[in-house]
């Protein structure tokens, strides 16, 4: 996504990816090169460039960080695109101080495009070669969220690890019941519906991207324990409670919405009303099975 936005804004590009043949598909602007084991080519390709963008796991990015100030040229810019923040900016921090650094994490899927998606960017060192990158980013149409290296690792823990582990959790208790994906693409409510296209969205993805997001992120593992704590205790109030402690439940849940939660509601039957109807043959073929 961000090689051919900048390549739309006439940008001279060169990709270095280990497994450059099988990643790149035009095959212009490549090398196969390792930034943790850097040759002299993708040295000089380094030293000569503007700006350096590290799309690349974070191990990757921590393991290379030692060695980047060698291998900037001076003035150069250093884009990261790591989902957690956090141990890049203390790396930077120790290893490169005077370099101009920003982290940015668009918070959607690249084939979704930028147009009208938050981007978060996290600024490690200010300066001009900054302002102007962002600026890019704000022209290819995302909204930029400036945000701090724990702020964002504590926000992207609810909006990422939190919203996967529910998604991937409500899959895996899916494949405990006895029901079949017929019986429940006829007979799904409009809520079950979009719970399995956000299950069909995250289960076919990059096992190694959404790992990343549960493993990475230092506050992951707490997002998680909530969400198990919130099944414990919806069971709890379910099986002993009573109407009303049911009805305050439901209230604490909604917190979280704060004053949007009439926007997100009318969003939701905005989406509600666009799911296409399951054909009417195969809810008579699971009906007569």
């Amino acid at each position: 996504m961000l090689v051919a936005s900048l390549r739309g804004d006439g940008v001279r590009v060169v990709v270095a990816d280990p497994r450059c043949a099988q990643r790149v598909q035009d095959g212009a602007g490549a090398v196969a090169a390792d930034l943790t084991a850097p040759t002299g080519e993708l040295v000089a390709i380094l030293r000569a460039a503007d700006l350096v963008v590290l799309a690349v796991p974070e191990s990757v990015a921590l393991a290379a960080a030692p060695g980047l100030p060698g291998l900037l040229g001076p003035g150069a810019l250093l884009v990261d695109t790591l989902s957690v923040k956090t141990r890049f900016a203390h790396a930077l921090a120790e290893c490169a101080p005077d370099t101009a650094a920003v982290g940015i994490n668009p918070m959607f899927a690249p084939d979704l495009g930028m147009a009208g998606r938050p981007v978060a960017a996290v600024v490690y060192r200010g300066g001009p070669a900054v302002d102007r990158f962002l600026g890019s980013v704000s022209g290819w149409g995302a909204e930029i969220v400036r945000l701090a290296p724990d702020q964002h690792d504590r926000i992207v823990a609810a909006t990422q690890a939190l919203t996967h582990a529910a998604v991937l959790s409500f899959g895996l208790a899916l494949a405990e019941l006895d029901v079949t994906s017929e019986e429940l693409a006829a007979t799904a409510t409009p809520p079950h519906t979009v719970a399995l296209a956000l299950l069909a969205r995250i289960g076919l993805g990059n096992p190694a991207v959404y790992r990343d997001v549960q493993a990475g992120n230092p506050l992951a593992g707490k997002a998680r324990d909530a969400l198990a704590a919130a099944v414990t205790r919806l069971s709890s109030v379910v099986e002993h409670g009573t109407e009303a402690d049911f009805e305050a439940l439901m209230a604490t849940a909604r917190v979280p919405l704060g004053h949007r939660a009439d926007e997100y509601g009318e969003l939701c039957a905005e989406v509600f009303r666009g799911l296409t109807p399951v054909p009417v043959s195969m809810r008579a073929e699971v009906v007569e099975r």
